[in-house]
């Protein structure tokens, strides 16, 4: 089971905001990226820099990969679409991609429903418990079709981050 989801353990509802405690434990890899330690995460848990749409501020949020190829890595929004880093990203493009050492630009691209649901279920097949308790924490869940899927994923939106050569 990844990181991130683990952390969730605790009981948690994912359609709010975490915070206090649970905040800081969920904030707790970008320090380790900061001090370019993210490889100790392994390959599934990245971070992103994006811009807030309120403050202009430069915000970092580390993520669970659902699907890496070379050069681009897909990411889901594991607490829907009003989270606050995707909600930035629709606003003004990400910024950049932390991925172990180190920071890379990036275009982005989201996935349609379709392309989503077929991203999730390469995820269930590779991760069958943590796309359990993903769908377990957001409430969701699907009947093992694809249509089932894409209804389902419009919960969990995707996008592709495409690494930018520096």
């Amino acid at each position: 089971m990844s990181l991130l989801l683990a952390l969730t353990a605790v009981a948690f509802n994912f359609k709010q905001k975490p915070t206090g405690v649970f905040k800081r434990l969920l904030h707790a890899p970008v320090w380790l990226f900061r001090a370019r330690l993210g490889f100790i995460l392994g390959r599934r848990i990245v971070m992103l820099e994006h811009t807030g749409r309120r403050t202009g501020r430069t915000r970092q949020t580390p993520l669970e990969v659902v699907k890496r190829e070379a050069d681009a890595y897909v990411l889901c929004s594991g607490t829907g679409p009003s989270a606050d880093w995707y909600r930035n990203i629709k606003n003004q493009p990400a910024a950049a991609l932390w991925v172990g050492t180190r920071r890379y630009p990036v275009d982005q691209r989201f996935l349609s429903d379709s392309e989503a649901a077929t991203v999730f279920a390469g995820y269930e097949n590779a991760h069958p418990k943590a796309a359990a308790r993903l769908q377990q924490l957001m409430g969701v869940s699907h009947d093992g079709t694809h249509q089932g899927r894409v209804a389902m994923v419009r919960e969990i939106p995707m996008v592709e981050m495409r690494l930018r050569p520096e």
